[in-house]
């Protein structure tokens, strides 16, 4: 099969992107063939179908571009011509079966996704975050609340302008803070994508990697029949775990403001005894670091981005993985590392992440902005190791048993097979009779032969 996956990077950004390269190679192990569709970032990996990828035009603030640039970003956020057309001239191409979507939102716009209605072509959109439904994308306001009311979708996207939802950068200050002018484009963005059904009518399948994010999608309005929950995956063949411990605890990942950092910031300042290591970049760095000098706490280190072999060693030697995330977290990738590398986790009880922890069995949960519960549980797993060996053991177990590239891949098999109609049901259903057929002429041959077929014995 031939497939196109579409989104707004082709190099591993994040989690969204980090699943899409993984997903890719699994794909191609099964001997399908993949096309990566996207614009023409600079950190792009090289490919053979650049040439086909639209323009990338900064919509972050961190550079500075021309008001006409502006406008024709503007334009595009709404309906990118330039990417139906690039994305047109790939289908014609590679004549895929199959189009398979990402983060598209913004950069490249549910344009595509017409360009292949319109030609019949198939497409699966695997949603990240809710960048679909809210203009935040995290659900989260201005004020950094949590939106639990869906305030956009169900009562109207003014509210984004209402209370500042949108962050930008400027060029002199590269944390993003509340914007009105973004927060009015992105509510007009998504006031125009799902007053039309842009996606809705041009998507034949959602995939959900957690059941809270698709229960947010069908009470926001998507039809509960078009979106189905396939969880993350490892491959844990490629980790070596370790089940002791060094007196430390991590969190790696992003240093983003919905990650909930300086709550465990605050947890450390009753834990003086215990170390804490953090590992990873981002725009809230300056400030944790400044947290860090304020609260006196010799006992937190940040280690600055780590890759490979050099944050898996951080990560096994560990006792323990913190993930203190204070929005509806999706289904965090590092979940899945830890749990391979035989990591338990502490971890916020808030959106998917309690999907994935098994209480006192693979790991801890805490209210996710309860600073007691959070610095109670910290100490209780720092001076009990071996309850958290035991708890790395099984969680490794889990990831082997549950969560592997096998049954994500059927997983993945089945809505490709549910949207591919009615080419995969014929010849399932093709399939099925000849096996059936075969079966028969095996049996008679048996019977002919003075050999009884029983199915039921042994």
């Amino acid at each position: 099969m031939k497939i196109i996956t579409a989104s707004k990077f082709y190099y591993p950004r994040a989690g969204l992107e980090s699943y899409m390269f993984k997903i890719t190679d699994t794909l191609r192990a099964y001997g399908h063939e993949v096309i990566p569709f996207s614009t023409n970032y600079k950190e792009n990996i090289h490919n053979e179908y650049e040439r086909f990828f639209t323009e990338y035009i900064d919509l972050g603030g961190d550079q500075k571009i021309s008001a006409y640039d502006k406008y024709r970003a503007l334009l595009k956020i709404f309906y990118n011509i330039d990417a139906r057309n690039k994305f047109a001239q790939l289908l014609d191409y590679t004549q895929p079966d199959l189009i398979w979507g990402f983060g598209i939102h913004r950069h490249i716009s549910p344009s595509i996704f017409m360009e292949a209605h319109k030609r019949s072509i198939p497409v699966i959109h695997r949603l990240s975050d809710y960048s679909i439904i809210c203009p935040d994308s995290r659900l989260t306001k201005g004020d950094d609340t949590n939106c639990d009311e869906l305030l956009c979708p169900l009562k109207g996207y003014y509210n984004a302008v209402k209370y500042g939802c949108v962050r930008q950068a400027s060029l002199d200050d590269s944390s993003k803070k509340p914007s009105l002018p973004a927060s009015a484009v992105g509510a007009m963005e998504l006031f125009l994508h799902n007053k039309f059904k842009f996606y809705v009518n041009n998507v034949d399948q959602f995939i959900a990697p957690s059941n809270c994010l698709r229960e947010i999608m069908i009470r926001s309005g998507i039809p509960e029949h078009k979106i189905t929950h396939i969880p993350i995956y490892i491959d844990s063949g490629k980790y070596t775990p370790e089940f002791t411990s060094q007196p430390y605890l991590l969190y790696f990942g992003r240093l983003s403001r919905e990650k909930g950092l300086p709550l465990l910031l605050e947890a450390m300042t009753n834990l003086k005894s215990h170390r804490l290591l953090i590992v990873g970049d981002g725009p809230q760095r300056n400030y944790l670091e400044q947290l860090k000098e304020q609260y006196n706490l010799d006992n937190v280190e940040f280690l600055g981005k780590l890759y490979g072999e050099d944050l898996n060693n951080i990560v096994k030697n560990s006792r323990f993985v913190v993930i203190p995330s204070t929005w509806f977290e999706n289904s965090p990738n590092v979940l899945l590392e830890s749990y391979a590398l035989g990591k338990p986790v502490l971890a916020a009880n808030i959106g998917g992440i309690p999907e994935y922890v098994e209480e006192n069995i693979n790991g801890l949960l805490y209210k996710y902005d309860c600073l007691k519960e959070l610095t109670e549980k910290i100490d209780y797993l720092m001076n009990n190791p071996d309850f958290c060996t035991n708890m790395g053991k099984e969680a490794r177990n889990i990831v082997e048993q549950k969560y592997n590239p096998e049954n994500h891949y059927q997983q993945v098999i089945n809505v490709i097979g549910n949207v591919i109609q009615p080419d995969l049901n014929v010849i399932n259903t093709i399939d099925s009779i000849i096996q059936s057929k075969q079966n028969i002429i095996k049996n008679s041959e048996d019977v002919s032969k003075g050999i009884s077929y029983h199915p039921d014995t042994k």
